[in-house]
């Protein structure tokens, strides 16, 4: 486990993810930048995101062990900053940043895919719905701040029930084995979860998490191969992902939505905050 378990009591120390953020930095002196889609108004910004998910996955065995840590920040809409008004691009985005200490990857849906929205500047082409790269070169800096805060890891069901009852601050782990050996690890902040005192059951269902799908890599970037995706698990042991794909709506014609099931046996953690 990637948990750091005191099992004299349970206690564990997890991501605090309310005081955890992923921050980009474009400086325009030295900087080109490659994500956005106006051209900017301002010299330098700094962009803040709160943490949705932590994800590590490890590849080999042993010495020959090699991890890799991606953070998926919250979700934003596409805006012009420092302006006196029309803020909202138009057409208007959803954007979401994933980022390791090297690659990036900036989500963006609009209201179809293949919208057509140039980067800028122009030269550089249309926007992709996926644009994955190197931070040193899209950004200034990027810095991902993980903070760690201790918890009690709940192992029966009632003890869950009674955290989900009592409004205490939940995160979840999910651990798993991709086909190729991989190991994935997932960290997150549990903000939905079903739970029954009768029938002494819960069901978490939350989102989103990053999730590697072999089907997304672009043969460059590492980080390419994750998805958004939902997560749920349960007291029988059930743990099912809802993934963000391109899905059809009508012939050549998509969205990016929540619609593919991916089955997979996991080990699933759930700890209360302090």
């Amino acid at each position: 486990m990637n948990t750091a378990l005191d099992t004299a009591d349970n206690r564990v120390s997890v991501t605090d993810f309310y005081r955890s953020f992923v921050r980009f930095r474009i400086d325009l002196n030295s900087t080109q930048p490659r994500t956005i889609s106006q051209p900017p108004p301002f010299t330098l910004n700094n962009a803040r995101f709160p943490l949705e998910c932590v994800c590590r996955i490890t590849n080999g065995q042993g010495v020959d062990a090699r991890t890799i840590e991606y953070v998926l920040g919250a979700s934003c809409k596409a805006e012009q900053v420092h302006v006196l008004e029309n803020i909202w691009h138009d057409p208007a985005a959803d954007m979401c940043l994933v980022a390791s200490r090297d690659e990036f990857l900036v989500i963006k849906s609009w209201d179809r895919n293949n919208r057509g929205v140039m980067l800028s500047p122009p030269t550089l082409g249309p926007q992709p719905e996926r644009q994955a790269g190197k931070c040193s070169v899209a950004f200034t800096d990027m810095n991902i701040d993980l903070r760690r805060v201790s918890g009690q890891l709940l192992t029966k069901t009632d003890e869950i029930v009674a955290a989900v009852l009592d409004n205490r601050p939940l995160v979840s782990q999910t651990e798993f084995s991709l086909s190729d050996g991989s190991q994935v690890f997932l960290e997150y902040p549990v903000k939905v979860i079903n739970a029954s005192e009768r029938e002494m059951f819960y069901q978490v269902d939350t989102g989103p998490v990053l999730i590697p799908d072999p089907t997304a890599f672009d043969g460059t970037n590492a980080i390419s191969a994750l998805r958004l995706a939902f997560m749920a698990h349960n007291t029988l042991g059930c743990t099912e992902l809802l993934l963000n794909v391109p899905t059809e709506i009508a012939p050549g014609l998509s969205v990016n939505h929540y619609s593919k099931v991916m089955k997979i046996n996991a080990l699933n953690n759930i700890i209360a905050v302090d």
